[in-house]
């Protein structure tokens, strides 16, 4: 497994999510997330009990974690999009998408390539500053810096600290915060 190839998919995977929300009607987008999700569910079980299926099982293989099993990243991304998309609006699901697949896709990258000091959960400093600041600039498109600098540094904070995978806590967090803080 080779992380940087594996956050790059992360976060293509991600833009292409929360594109899908923004521009499509939110009935659609929750078909095919769902959708997804189900087929995910299925190559999941299939890679499970070593049946091999041609591309999905090589992606499997290369693009997670050595001892998580098969999928893991993009199933708990694709649900917690789902699960966000149901409990809110899809402006709003779309930037929660955004902030995960560009605050972990990039706070990765960063961390390997300038990554020196370890803080929490053996994640950087580095990689998680300047994952912020990257999400704030990506924000600065939707919403005022004022609401754009609370969101990334609220959700670094989440990224860097919290023991659930942040695959699943990152968007219905940012959701919550969108919410409280009109954008």
């Amino acid at each position: 497994m080779n992380e940087f190839w594996r956050k790059t998919v992360h976060l293509g995977f991600g833009l292409l999510i929360a594109f899908l929300i923004w521009s499509v009607p939110k009935n659609i987008s929750l078909t095919i997330l769902g959708a997804g999700l189900l087929g995910g569910l299925w190559f999941i079980d299939l890679a499970m009990r070593g049946i091999q299926v041609p591309v999905i099982s090589h992606l499997l293989l290369h693009l997670e974690r050595d001892g998580v099993f098969p999928g893991k990243g993009a199933f708990f991304f694709v649900f917690s999009s789902l699960v966000t998309l149901i409990l809110f609006p899809s402006e709003i699901t779309a930037i929660s998408v955004l902030v995960l697949a560009v605050l972990d896709g990039v706070a990765t990258l960063i961390g390997l390539r300038y990554g020196r000091i370890r803080i929490i959960n053996h994640k950087s400093i580095e990689g998680s500053g300047g994952a912020v600041i990257i999400t704030f600039m990506a924000l600065a498109f939707f919403m005022n810096p004022v609401q754009a600098a609370a969101i990334s540094v609220v959700a670094g904070i989440v990224e860097l600290a919290s023991p659930i995978d942040d695959n699943l806590v990152i968007p219905p967090v940012v959701a919550l915060l969108m919410t409280f803080i009109p954008w």
